[in-house]
C-alpha cells in the first residue's frame, strides 16, 4: 500500500455456483471492466488495463492504483482461491520488502470489511475522491472496519509474515503465496475465523522502486466454507 495512500486512510479515521467442496463459491468477474470502479491516486500513474476472457491483465510502469469490485451483497468469507502469473520482477533488496520505498507487491488481494469508521462532514470534504468511494460503498448505516490484504511476495522470508501496517491501523497484510520461477502464482488461503466483506480490492503496486511488470489474474474465488 503507497504510504500517502494509508497515510489519508489512517487520518480519515460475480455469480455464485455449488461445488462439492464448498457450500457455496463466488467468483469475481474478471472479464467485465463495468463491474470494477477504476480508482486513482494523486500524482500517481495509472496501469494499464484489459479486461477479456482470460482475465484481467494489469500492466505496471512505475504505477500504482486502486481497482475495487463492489460486491452485490455483504458477504461472509470463509477464504479465497486466486490464479495467476507475473511476467517481469521487483527490484528489492532481502528482507526489506513492505518498508517505506519497498512497499511494493506484484499482487495484492483485499477484502473490504464492514464496521463503525465514517467519513465526517469536514473528512469528506477533504478525503481523496478513491477514499470518499471507497466509503460510499459500505453498507447502509454501516462504514469500514478494515481491510485485510493477501500478498504474493518477492522474499521467500517473509512468506506468512502478518502484519498492521505501520501507516494505518485500518489495514492488516498477510504475505500468502511467492511466484514460481515461470512466474505463476495460485493460492487457496483460508480464515481461521470467516469474515465479512462488501468489497474486492486489487493491488499491482510498482511506484515505490519504479517497476515495470505485468500480472495476468486469471481467477479469483470467494469460498463460503
Amino acid at each position: 500500500m503507497k504510504a500517502f495512500a494509508c497515510s489519508v486512510l489512517a487520518v480519515l479515521l460475480g455469480s455464485s455456483v455449488a461445488t462439492a467442496q464448498d457450500a457455496a463459491v463466488t467468483v469475481v468477474p474478471l472479464a467485465d471492466a463495468k463491474a470494477w470502479q477504476q480508482l486513482q491516486y494523486r500524482n500517481r500513474p495509472a496501469h494499464q488495463l484489459r479486461f477479456s476472457a482470460a482475465g484481467l491483465r494489469i500492466g505496471v510502469d512505475g504505477s500504482a492504483m486502486p481497482l475495487i469490485y463492489p460486491l452485490p451483497a455483504k458477504l461472509r468469507v470463509a477464504g479465497v482461491r486466486v490464479k495467476g502469473r507475473v511476467d517481469g520482477t521487483l527490484a528489492i533488496p532481502p528482507g526489506r520488502q513492505g518498508e517505506a520505498n519497498f512497499d511494493d507487491y506484484v499482487f495484492r488481494l483485499g477484502l473490504v470489511e464492514p464496521g463503525e469508521r465514517r467519513l465526517n462532514f469536514v473528512q469528506r470534504q477533504v478525503a481523496a475522491e478513491w477514499v470518499r468511494r471507497l466509503y460510499a460503498l459500505a453498507p447502509e448505516g454501516t462504514g469500514i472496519s478494515g481491510i485485510r490484504f493477501l500478498n504474493v511476495g518477492a522474499d521467500p522470508a517473509q512468506l506468512g509474515r502478518e502484519r498492521r501496517h505501520p501507516l494505518s491501523d485500518l489495514i492488516t497484510e498477510r504475505v500468502v503465496a511467492l511466484p514460481r520461477p515461470d512466474g505463476r502464482f495460485d493460492f487457496t488461503y483460508r480464515f481461521d475465523v470467516p469474515i465479512d466483506a462488501f468489497a474486492i480490492w486489487l493491488s499491482s503496486d510498482g511506484d515505490d522502486t519504479g517497476a515495470r511488470f505485468g500480472v495476468d489474474v486469471e481467477s479469483i474465488e470467494l469460498l463460503a466454507r
